[in-house]
């Protein structure tokens, strides 16, 4: 399918918070909103999502492309989409029924300070964020979403109301993390090494675009770049320099395909001495140049 470039500016910010109007919709305003059907949203164009999606497919199907990526989605899939990432809904069918919960980028918060080594877990899972589970896990997981439509409904007088709908939420996410991230690889490492990986992928996310190298974070951690790449290393399974790169080059493909900024232009903001190091730079870690990466977008 054909999809122009667009300008940058014209990227939508979704506020999930901003969802109450939802039809349909069990609400706690400002926090979360779940809904099974999509009336009423606008998925036309790219936007930034500001919040954190949980859904599965019940029936139907969709393609959506996150961030360059694009994902088939069918009866039995898990999808979480992430706050900051790119979203195209290329096509959705007729007859889909997704079950969402929506949580706001202040719930999110309240969520990820109870959830141990989150900037890992949300690593992970933004690389991997989609799984195919039919059968009974996937039934188990459905319910654990209906079960959370009901507790809105009938907790709502409770003055525990959302103490008790942010556990249930939180649950789920453990139930989704479980699916998402069954594959990767588990840290054994000690409190202090996770605590270390967490504060450079959060500085990583924080400054890739000005910062490349690991000498700088690993000054900022006040650890040496050789001790930082061997801890980031034993716990990911990939050295620090490529969590970097990693960062840089996804920042590119979402620059080279939803904005008209010129090569020399993404290479300024990416901060490349030039256009030719940053070709170089795109090539290794595509296999493709540039132009080629967005002519085939085009």
């Amino acid at each position: 399918m054909k999809r122009k470039s667009i300008n940058e500016n014209n990227i939508r910010k979704v506020d999930i918070s901003l969802l109450d109007f939802l039809k349909q919709s069990n609400t706690i305003p400002g926090k979360i909103v779940f809904f099974d059907n999509i009336e009423g949203l606008e998925t036309s164009g790219y936007f930034y999502l500001q919040g954190i999606i949980f859904f599965l497919i019940e029936r139907g199907n969709s393609t959506i492309e996150v961030n360059t990526t694009t994902y088939e989605l069918k009866k039995g899939c898990v999808f979480v989409v992430f706050p900051g990432q790119t979203i195209h809904v290329i096509h959705t069918s007729d007859d889909l029924k997704p079950l969402c919960i929506a949580c706001s980028i202040d719930m999110m918060n309240d969520l990820m300070s109870q959830i141990k080594d989150s900037l890992q877990f949300i690593q992970y899972a933004k690389q991997a964020p989609f799984q195919q589970r039919d059968g009974e896990d996937f039934e188990q997981l459905k319910k654990s979403f209906r079960h959370l439509q009901e507790k809105i409904k009938v907790t709502k007088d409770n003055r525990y109301h959302y103490q008790i709908i942010k556990n249930l939420v939180l649950s789920i996410a453990f139930e989704c993390t479980e699916i998402l991230t069954e594959r990767s690889v588990e840290s054994q490492g000690s409190s202090r090494k996770n605590a270390l990986f967490n504060a450079f992928l959060q500085k990583v996310e924080e400054r890739h675009r000005k910062e490349h190298s690991v000498k700088y974070y690993a000054y900022e951690l006040c650890v040496t770049p050789k001790y930082l790449s061997t801890v980031v290393e034993e716990l990911s399974g990939k050295g620090a320099k490529q969590w970097i790169d990693e960062f840089i080059a996804l920042d590119a493909k979402v620059l080279l395909q939803s904005s008209q900024k010129n090569i020399q232009e993404i290479s300024n903001e990416l901060n490349f001495i030039d256009a030719s190091l940053f070709g170089k730079f795109f090539r290794r870690m595509t296999g493709m140049t540039p132009k080629a990466f967005r002519d085939k977008k085009e």
